[in-house]
């Protein structure tokens, strides 16, 4: 029979996991180094630390292309800050408004943006959950970034009227809002003077709001 080890024999300890930083580097290379082989892009600055005890660790990498011959360079830059619940994909170009993954699937794309399946804060202990975080955008970037990547100038101009679009939406929401207040305040000149600028962008129910208020206006209310 062998001896039982006594009390005073070394044990092997248990193998720590890996520091956020090694599991960081590891994840954004599975996911991103197509942009290297495939696009010849290059890795460049790779930053990892902390920014304050309030605000966590954080992660930035960024991968850029040689520039065109005149003189452009495009850039994908991954950043995660998982305490500040933070997970950004971000492309530019020289001279133009950088955007984001899910801005650039919106314009490119009529799939759903493919969602978050782990929790940043899970991610940033478990280098597999951050890994497939990192490999869902890779893989939203290689769907929807063929312009991208053929490094289409006007893909920068289509983006900015996307942009433009939206903004003007967004105005029309907020004043269709306050043209719902103003008409329960029985305010009418008010809501003509919200209304009519944007006459021929009303809705069915916006129009008769339109209508009506000017008719009160008619007789004197």
């Amino acid at each position: 029979m062998e001896p039982e080890p006594n009390d005073g024999e070394e044990r092997p300890l248990a193998a720590e996991p890996p520091s956020f930083a090694a599991s960081f580097c590891a994840a954004e290379e599975a996911a991103f180094d197509f942009l290297v082989g495939e696009h010849g892009f290059q890795r460049g600055e790779r930053q990892i630390g902390r920014s304050g005890s309030e605000r966590g660790v954080y992660g930035r990498v960024v991968y850029r292309s040689p520039a065109s011959a005149k003189g452009h360079s495009r850039e994908v830059t991954l950043k995660i800050a998982p305490l500040r619940l933070e997970l950004v994909l971000e492309l530019s170009r020289t001279g133009s408004p950088p955007c984001r993954i899910e801005e650039l699937h919106d314009l490119e794309s009529r799939r759903a943006f493919p969602r978050r399946e782990h929790g940043l804060y899970d991610a940033m202990h478990e280098p597999e959950q951050l890994q497939a975080e990192f490999m869902r955008l890779a893989g939203a970037l290689r769907a929807c970034a063929a312009r991208f990547f053929e490094d289409d100038p006007y893909l920068w101009d289509d983006l900015e009227a996307r942009r433009e679009r939206r903004a003007e939406d967004e105005a029309i929401r907020h004043t269709l809002e306050r043209s719902k207040e103003r008409s329960r305040a029985r305010e009418w000149r008010q809501v003509i003077d919200l209304l009519a600028p944007i006459e021929h962008r009303l809705g069915r129910t916006a129009t008769a709001r339109l209508a009506y208020a000017r008719r009160k206006v008619r007789h004197g209310a």
